[in-house]
């Protein structure tokens, strides 16, 4: 089967940069699949579980929003936060969730909506991330 590029770049550090056969991404506008030949595209992604594959091989990245690029060749994610599925420490996510859904319940004029919301998002896309991982392990084993 044909392969193309996929990489996933933050500002600190390139996430992944390997071949793969498929990737799906959440869109702004919804989700999406690219397979090998696809038309070229821009397209600002939601907050969400990346996923990937090689052979039929999955794997799982916690994208923090960004844009995707497809061209001949390659798929490139530019976004500000991205972890690799077995990269995410579950129970900080799980403190992270925990302190934000925290924040929503308390009454404070001060209190920025938005920032907390963003939080909490990051927080269960991590998570996601990470039990699709489990999943995955596991399915191995058997």
């Amino acid at each position: 089967m044909a392969t193309f590029t996929l990489k996933i770049i933050t500002p600190e550090r390139v996430v992944y940069d390997a071949q793969v056969d498929k990737v799906s991404a959440v869109a702004i506008d919804g989700e999406l699949t690219i397979l090998p030949g696809h038309e070229p595209l821009v397209t600002p992604l939601a907050v969400d579980v990346l996923r990937f594959s090689l052979h039929g091989e999955e794997s799982h990245a916690a994208v923090i929003g960004g844009i995707m690029a497809v061209n001949e060749g390659s798929v490139e994610i530019l976004s500000d936060v991205a972890e690799l599925d077995h990269e995410i420490d579950e129970a900080r996510a799980h403190q992270a969730r925990e302190r934000a859904e925290a924040e929503k319940t308390q009454r404070n004029e001060n209190l920025d909506v938005y920032v907390t919301e963003m939080a909490l998002s990051r927080a269960v896309t991590r998570l996601k991330a990470a039990e699709m991982a489990k999943v995955r392990r596991k399915a191995r084993q058997h």
